[in-house]
């Protein structure tokens, strides 16, 4: 990944200190394209949020912020324990893939999932980010995966932008 070590350092420490979690954002687009920095990061998690836990491991609530908050070592987390761009958090856990850092592994949301996530969230970095993963990826994408959570409107667009960055 091209993210800096730290930021890996603390996906590892997250997933030791919390168990089952997803990334999600910036973290998750490195995977499939080594092209964003990022200084904060995104998760999918089960329901419900356990604040008491997370206060215990020394994070810190986030002011002003219902899913933010600050890990013991200064990273921002945003938590998301319902859904990502309307993609059902335990459709992004049951897909995830595993990701090797070293000795650990840590779990990302699945291409297909990122993806669809990316195009509906629609803001400037996030049309960047879809473009990279389309540039990157978009040969790879298993469509009738991405079926199980988008609309067929949603899968057409998203074909005709693949088709447009295909290599």
């Amino acid at each position: 990944m091209s993210l800096a070590p730290s930021l890996e350092q603390e996906a590892i420490k997250i997933t030791d200190e919390l168990g089952r979690v997803v990334f999600v954002g910036a973290f998750a687009v490195n995977h499939y394209s080594k092209y964003r920095t990022t200084r904060d990061i995104d998760l999918a998690i089960a329901a419900p949020l356990n604040e008491q836990k997370l206060t215990r491991l020394g994070y810190t609530k986030w002011q002003g912020s219902k899913g933010s908050w600050l890990t013991s070592r200064g990273i921002k987390v945003d938590f998301y324990t319902r859904d990502v761009g309307g993609i059902p958090v335990p459709w992004i856990l049951k897909n995830a893939v595993q990701l090797r850092l070293g000795e650990k592994e840590v779990r990302v949301i699945c291409l297909e999932g990122l993806i669809l996530a990316k195009h509906r969230a629609g803001r400037t970095a996030d049309v960047a980010d879809l473009r990279q993963l389309m540039i990157h990826r978009g040969g790879t994408v298993v469509w009738d995966l991405m079926a199980e959570i988008a609309t067929d409107h949603e899968i057409a667009e998203l074909q005709r932008i693949s088709k447009a960055f295909a290599p």
